[in-house]
């Protein structure tokens, strides 16, 4: 039965599969972005170095990206209303992990449990979306899944500065862990993997064997790996800013305090909801998506480069810098519809799983980036950092130029 035919009944769970969905990602994105906030009061209470903070914090993306693959299988195999419960329930354990963590090797064993906990909700979500509504709305639908979830990633900016500061760096993950197990309880009665009457692809994989295959299908054509380049970068640049090295940098050069950084990294967190709404319709205004994140990219490109170049800029500029960067990167709404639309529906999971993976990849490596430049070269280590993402950004760009935006399977779906 077509998305736009069904009864108002079903209409009415696919809102509320959006919501759990929503709600599940948020609580996510807190632990994404809360390093740039919690790391330097973590390293302050444990003695750790902060140097270090770029493993403990690139290991949760990491540990996520790792598991997109055998994620985005199970899910092609099992369905979501059993898959994310079932690895999300491991987030839960290691939010109280975090919570009573009392060395380096505790935090980094929490944050590992976290990226794997927390990485199926996103494919999930993407999974559902394509089961559950009309093709065209999966770019809108993106962007309203980030536009809504983005009040993780508010509460882990200038709101836990406070709660910090008042209450300790423990208490917020306890409360999250919770939160996260709540939500799940609840989701377990209301997520149901495919709508009534709805007609499964025949090639829709029922063995480990078919799902490889599809994998296969996916990562073996030429044009894909012009998705993938841009993918690495899609993500990584404002997180590893927003998600770890931000509060630092303005600490190191500005002098600014915990609650001072929270409140300019809060203003970052503030426009993703922002930029996701206003990337979400843009491929139906101008019908060219690789128009759309070329110039994005470039933008971005600007904005590094000015961060590694100009010295001494005045603190509103470094504001409007970051919050520029955090605005821009929302064109992975985009992207993702690009993915998307490159595949038919029973590749779409591993397709946009592959792509997750990818971009996961780019957030830890640039944590990792960014404390390994520091842990050379201390002074100039920010600037340094700054521009080699600018470097990066200038290869994705070339290379994802040779992208196309036609179907990349003459299959059609059924």
């Amino acid at each position: 039965m077509p998305p736009e035919s069904r009864p108002p009944a079903v209409k009415r769970r696919a809102i509320y599969i959006f919501l759990v969905c929503a709600v599940l990602f948020g609580l996510g994105q807190f632990h994404r972005y809360s390093g740039g906030v919690v790391m330097l009061p973590v390293a302050n209470d444990l003695g750790i170095a902060v140097e270090n903070l770029g493993i403990a914090a690139a290991v949760l993306f990491f540990a996520s990206a790792l598991v997109q693959v055998p994620t985005g299988m199970a899910l092609d195999r099992f369905g979501p209303r059993i898959i994310l419960p079932m690895i999300t329930s491991l987030g839960v354990v290691g939010s109280l992990m975090l919570a009573i963590a009392t060395s380096l090797h505790e935090v980094v064993a929490a944050r590992i449990l976290i990226g794997v906990g927390y990485s199926a909700i996103m494919m999930s979500s993407y999974v559902l979306f394509a089961k559950w509504f009309p093709p065209t709305k999966f770019a809108t639908l993106a962007s309203w899944l980030l536009a809504a979830s983005s009040f993780g990633g508010i509460m882990a900016s200038g709101p836990l500065a406070y709660i910090i500061e008042h209450y300790g760096w423990r208490s917020p993950f306890i409360v999250i862990g919770s939160l996260t197990f709540l939500v799940l309880v609840i989701g377990v009665y209301i997520i149901q993997d495919v709508p009534p009457k709805y007609k499964r692809d025949e090639a829709t994989p029922v063995t480990i064997g078919q799902s490889i295959r599809g994998y296969g299908e996916v990562l073996l054509h030429p044009k894909f790996f012009n998705l993938l380049a841009m993918g690495f970068v899609s993500y990584g640049p404002a997180v590893a800013i927003l998600g770890m090295w931000g509060g630092p940098y303005l600490e190191k050069n500005y002098g600014l305090d915990g609650v001072e950084r929270g409140q300019i990294l809060f203003l970052m967190t503030v426009v993703v909801p922002i930029g996701a709404l206003f990337f979400g319709p843009l491929d139906r205004i101008f019908r060219s998506r690789k128009k759309i994140i070329i110039t994005a990219v470039l933008t971005e490109l600007v904005a590094f480069s000015i961060l590694g170049l100009v010295d001494d800029l005045p603190l509103w500029s470094i504001a409007c810098l970051f919050v520029y960067i955090a605005f821009i990167q929302q064109y992975y709404v985009v992207l993702g519809a690009h993915c998307r639309n490159s595949f038919p529906d029973y590749l779409v999971g591993r397709a946009n799983s592959t792509l997750n993976l990818i971009s996961i990849m780019g957030v830890g490596f640039m944590q990792s980036l960014f404390g390994w430049v520091l842990s050379v070269n201390g002074e100039t280590g920010y600037e340094t950092s700054f521009l080699m993402v600018a470097g990066l950004l200038v290869v994705a760009l070339v290379i994802y130029s040779g992208s196309s935006e036609k179907s990349l399977f003459a299959r059609i779906d059924r």
